[in-house]
């Protein structure tokens, strides 16, 4: 028996709704989880910047209190260890000098790294 008006939906409409959802919904917690990895990574990148900027204050103070100052270290900070290391090399100005600063911390199993390097007047060390 025909009925005049068909109100249903046929499997082939509802196959393709749930594929079309399926896909929808992957794509949403996959920007999801690559936002929360940006996110940890913006995060450290900026601790590594703080702690940059602190290794050269202390350098620029140990060198202006004639103190020693170890080359290379780290630090742990949020749960995240942090190693760092610094260079002081001559510039071309005799009066500058080159302070190359480097910290590095493990992200997924890589090696993450951030180098601030700038001229910098240092007292000579005696």
């Amino acid at each position: 028996m025909r009925f005049k008006y068909n109100k249903a939906f046929s499997l082939i409409e509802v196959l393709i709704t749930v594929a079309i959802l399926s896909t929808t919904v992957i794509f949403l917690f996959r920007s999801f989880t690559t936002s929360l990895a940006t996110t940890r990574f913006a995060e450290r990148m900026t601790l590594a910047c703080y702690l940059a900027e602190n290794k050269i204050w202390e350098i620029q103070q140990a060198y202006a209190n004639d103190a020693t100052l170890s080359q290379d270290g780290y630090e742990i900070m949020q749960g995240t260890r942090f190693g760092w290391k610094y260079r002081i090399t001559e510039s071309v100005n005799p009066k500058l000098k080159e302070l190359i600063t480097t910290v590095s911390w493990k992200e997924r199993a890589k090696e993450k790294e951030y180098t601030m390097d700038f001229y910098t007047y240092l007292l000579p060390k005696p």
